[in-house]
């Protein structure tokens, strides 16, 4: 079934859309990545899980909108609006995560550097007294 220039264009609309919130959905997964680095196994899933998702909605909105076909134009409108987001409202936000993490860990540094300092000084008289209990009950 052949479709109108207006539904072509409907498409086009609705995949840069899509794109869009392909690319959001992977902005949010890189600033989390950012403020709380996964271990190697998490990283894997979750990267596993965005490509099943994304195929999932790609292989949905093809069904629904062009019949099940590929279409090149849908493929270039997702690709550039990721592409458009990523690189710019993504990257910012990449950026600011960065400097909210740093500026979160230096005032955690300075919020925890006075009792972290008292700490060590009672662990080392501890392990003092404990050292000379120790030889004192060795001698007797």
């Amino acid at each position: 079934m052949q479709q109108t220039l207006a539904e072509q264009t409907g498409i086009f609309l609705w995949a840069l859309v899509m794109g869009a919130g392909l690319g959001g959905v992977y902005i949010v997964l890189s600033v989390m990545r950012i403020l709380s680095p996964p271990g190697d196994k998490q990283l894997l899933v979750t990267d596993i899980l965005f490509v099943i998702v994304g195929a999932l909605v790609n292989f949905l909105f093809a069904l629904s909108q062009t019949y099940g076909r590929i279409r090149g134009y849908v493929i270039a409108a997702e690709l550039l609006s990721f592409l458009v987001l990523y690189y710019t409202v993504g990257k910012l936000l990449c950026k600011s995560a960065f400097r909210i993490r740093d500026i979160f860990l230096r005032l955690w540094k300075r919020l925890t550097g006075p009792v972290t300092k008292v700490l060590h000084k009672v662990m080392d008289l501890l392990v003092k007294k404990w050292g000379k209990m120790m030889q004192k009950g060795k001698k007797t």
